[in-house]
């Protein structure tokens, strides 16, 4: 299982119905998080990382020198695993010093889907600050395919401009727009091509006429 095949499945979902507020923040609900990436990827595996203190007790979060905690986990789809860290956090998201088990708890819930969504892709565009999922990410075929159309004759001396309008963006439609508008010019250019060609061979029988 390709991890781009994931991330163009779990990016383009519309999330925006199971968002939660925290403070002047937007979270995805975790219980949403969860209940999707299962229904989609069913073999899903996830753990929170535990550590030894000096006192030998092992806990589920990192206790910084001033008191602060952090959590991390880590999901694993197939052979794609993800890790992901997150600071136990206030309302205002400034650092929790000494939290509660609540405060471990839900931050370890909020981690997991964070990880979901910068791992693989699930309400990425929320951590991004934009207010639509991206659109699906451009293809191994539309690439092998401008691979191909770019080598043409006709946009010799014009490649780096082509490329350029190429990169404007990493969306499957608009790698296809490009590779449309490749092949109208392609299809432009052999034409004028022909034509220029049956206009010599006109010339050439006038001439013995």
């Amino acid at each position: 299982m390709k991890m781009k095949e994931i991330w163009n499945k779990l990016s383009a979902i519309d999330v925006n119905k199971h968002t939660e507020k925290k403070g002047q923040f937007t979270y995805l609900g975790w219980n949403f998080a969860i209940s999707t990436i299962m229904e989609h990827y069913p073999n899903v595996t996830y753990d929170f990382l535990h550590y030894t203190d000096s006192n030998g007790m092992v806990k589920d979060y990192i206790v910084a020198p001033d008191g602060s905690c952090s959590v991390e986990c880590v999901v694993n789809i197939g052979e794609n695993t993800k890790k992901m860290w997150l600071a136990v956090t206030d309302f205002s998201n400034r650092p929790i010093k000494n939290p509660s088990c609540v405060d471990i708890a839900n931050t370890k819930m909020r981690c997991l889907t964070k990880c979901i969504a910068t791992g693989f892709g699930l309400g990425f565009y929320i951590y991004k600050g934009e207010g639509l999922p991206q659109e699906e990410f451009y293809t191994e075929e539309q690439t092998s395919e401008f691979a191909k159309l770019i080598e043409h004759e006709c946009f010799a001396g014009k490649k780096k401009a082509v490329k350029d309008e190429l990169r404007k963006s990493t969306s499957k439609s608009h790698y296809q727009k490009v590779l449309n508008m490749m092949k109208q010019r392609i299809e432009e250019f052999e034409n004028e091509q022909a034509e220029a060609i049956n206009q010599d061979l006109d010339n050439q029988m006038k001439g013995k006429i």
